[in-house]
């Protein structure tokens, strides 16, 4: 089962202004600012022409100004959440955002508007990690669009704070270290989980889309369905610097400082 928002699926890319500002930003050699960061929370809900009720809450870096790499990692984040067309007003984002949502799913059907609802939710929480060099966000995902439940789903998304990097970690699914890499997942996995876990092996284990960086390693997010059943919720696992290393991975969050 794969059921995601349009958004939900959006590949995160980070726009031309942004890369050029980052480009710009470290040939200046500019020096690492700390973010300051500020959740502002956003609701709407309506009762016609069907029900529905969406809700976000974004990490916004209120010193991005201070840095061409705040400045950038701040409009890679707003594009994540409002889309390409993401402007400098948040509430103006957040409307234009509903306005999509209520296109896609609002019922056309006069006789079965009333019945129909749908709940959607965006929901971030972000931290700095690595002494302060590594800022993580954590995307919380829920939509019902009727049945028995919705769906949540979990995305991070870290960014190098001295160069405005994001790291992407598919490469530890890939090259010689892959093997090794897939039997140390499926050992977590197995040791977390176990019979609770539709069946994993080192063959069919994977690098998930969902990883965060954290003090001593990295944690594995699954959605829901990936590789157990809905009532399992969101399968985590930690895997520790030492750990990835031993399978010959490269550990690119520390040896490309």
């Amino acid at each position: 089962m794969n059921i995601r928002l349009k958004s939900m699926k959006r590949i995160v890319m980070m726009s031309a202004v942004a890369a050029a500002l980052l480009a710009a930003g470290c040939d200046r050699g500019e020096k690492t600012v700390a973010p300051s960061i500020e959740t502002v929370e956003f609701s709407a809900e309506a009762a016609e022409p069907s029900p529905y009720t969406v809700t976000a809450a974004y990490c916004r870096i209120t010193n991005a100004d201070d840095s061409t790499v705040l400045t950038a990692i701040e409009r890679a984040n707003r594009e994540r959440i409002f889309g390409a067309e993401a402007t400098a007003d948040l509430q103006a984002d957040f409307d234009a955002m509903v306005e999509r949502l209520a296109g896609e799913y609002v019922c056309c059907d006069e006789e079965l508007s009333h019945s129909f609802t749908y709940q959607f939710s965006a929901l971030q929480n972000c931290e700095t990690t690595r002494g302060g060099t590594i800022l993580c966000y954590q995307t919380s995902y829920y939509i019902y669009t009727g049945g028995a439940h919705g769906l949540g789903s979990v995305e991070y998304d870290c960014y190098d704070l001295t160069t405005g990097q994001r790291y992407e970690f598919g490469y530890l699914g890939e090259d010689e270290w892959a093997p090794a890499v897939r039997q140390l997942i499926s050992e977590r996995l197995n040791a977390e989980y176990g019979e609770e876990l539709f069946g994993t092996t080192p063959e069919t284990a994977y690098v998930p889309s969902a990883v965060r960086i954290t003090d001593t390693g990295l944690l594995l997010e699954y959605q829901p369905y990936e590789v157990a059943p809905y009532c399992v919720g969101i399968v985590g696992i930690e895997l520790t610097d030492d750990q990835i290393a031993a399978t010959g991975a490269p550990l690119i969050w520390i040896d490309e400082k």
